[in-house]
């Protein structure tokens, strides 16, 4: 098959859509003939190759002519390559972009039998939490896409079983369209790693660490857990909030918040590390939480991350819940804002060690089954294949 792949960000750019897409893409490329379309640039950085081979995939990359926050961009010469390129599937990560909806319906005019997959990823067109006027932008333009676009799609991908009921019905017009296909983690988050220079660095050693990966910005939460950590320190001294990510603007609030608060000793930002170094953070830790706020997360990839080196996960209801996640079997799920419930799961991991152990154990057997390198030749290749007509 030859497969394109349309996404807005793409390596050597990180974050959780550009690391799933590169992730599956390179597995992909090992059979098949896989193409990028992508920017050449993300805040201020810009890629200096506008085609690479790399990993097996075909990287095209587009000078940006302008971009606008996230979703309103317009990368010169993507839709007309997008055109010549011949493809069989077109996966389309994200919805939202005004570009990339005009390449759909031009895609779909002019070469109908052109199949293409949908991976909607973080929800944040679905997110009420939003201004008065962001609500009624969205609200047209999530009528718009409706209506029109997302009629086009061959294939849309809930990625943690629970949103075809929950925010794809306002818009995705044809559920029957909507399939299973779990986020994931590479295989190599296994691997075996030193972690004693990292634990020596951060003073970690003999700690009750509590782990949080992820940018730092007000969506993410990383507040909750500070906010539970005054009477959890009273008694348990030795525990430490770990926070692993890079600053994307909400720092400095959260280091006044440690400091209001009297933890500045229990709490650590790394800033953004290499993954190496966040897998020794992981490795140093028991505990992973996400604490986004709800409608903000799709999956809670980083729960994975965690659970892989054998930290139990504590996350909010991001949407329904993640699949990655039975509450009080290997983790525990709590309401945004109920500190309460959060300060009691993490004393109960912390007081009750033959119920962590037994925790730990679970998650990483949870992990193993949701593991890229599997995901991408049991969900996803299947169905190209299926609506290709080819088995």
């Amino acid at each position: 098959m030859k497969i394109g792949v349309l996404t807005t960000y793409f390596y050597p750019f990180r974050d959780g859509t550009e690391n799933q897409a590169f992730y599956w893409s390179s597995e992909l490329a090992s059979r098949h003939e896989v193409h990028i379309f992508t920017s050449d640039r993300k805040d201020g950085v810009i890629v200096e190759k506008k085609r690479e081979l790399h990993n097996g995939m075909h990287i095209h990359r587009y000078e940006t002519a302008f971009r606008y926050r996230y979703y309103l961009c317009w990368n010169k010469k993507m839709i007309f390559d997008l055109l010549k390129a011949d493809l069989d599937i077109l996966h389309v990560h994200s919805i939202g972009f005004p570009q990339q909806d005009l390449a759909v319906f031009l895609l779909k005019l002019l070469r109908p039998k052109l199949k293409i997959v949908n991976f909607p990823h973080g929800p944040f067109l679905a997110n009420e939490n939003k201004g008065t006027h962001i609500k009624i932008l969205r609200g047209v333009y999530r009528f718009f896409e409706k209506n029109t676009v997302n009629r086009l799609y061959d294939g849309i991908i809930d990625c943690n079983g629970s949103q075809k009921t929950t925010w794809m019905p306002l818009y995705f017009p044809n559920l029957e369209k909507v399939f299973y296909c779990p986020d994931g983690i590479p295989a190599e988050r296994f691997k075996k790693i030193d972690k004693k220079d990292f634990e020596k660095k951060y003073n970690l050693k003999e700690k009750f660490v509590i782990a949080q990966l992820g940018r730092l910005v007000k969506y993410k939460g990383q507040e909750q857990v500070m906010k539970a950590l005054p009477e959890i320190v009273k008694k348990h001294s030795e525990v430490i909030f770990l926070i692993m990510g890079a600053d994307r603007g909400y720092k400095a609030e959260l280091e006044q918040l440690a400091r209001q608060l009297n933890i500045e000793k229990n709490v650590i930002f790394t800033g953004e590390l290499s993954y190496d170094d966040v897998l020794r953070g992981f490795d140093c830790s028991k505990v992973v939480c996400l604490t986004s706020q709800p409608g903000t997360e799709a999956f809670g990839i980083v729960l994975l991350e965690g659970m892989a080196r054998g930290c139990v996960p504590i996350s909010t209801k991001i949407g329904s819940g993640s699949p990655a996640v039975e509450h009080e079997a290997n983790g525990f799920i709590y309401d945004f804002d109920d500190l309460a419930s959060l300060k009691k799961y993490l004393l109960k991991l912390i007081e009750n060690k033959s119920l962590l152990k037994e925790m730990q154990i679970k998650s990483i057997e949870k992990a193993q089954g949701f593991v890229n390198e599997n995901i991408v030749w049991k969900y996803l290749e299947p169905k190209y294949k299926e609506l290709l007509g080819l088995r």
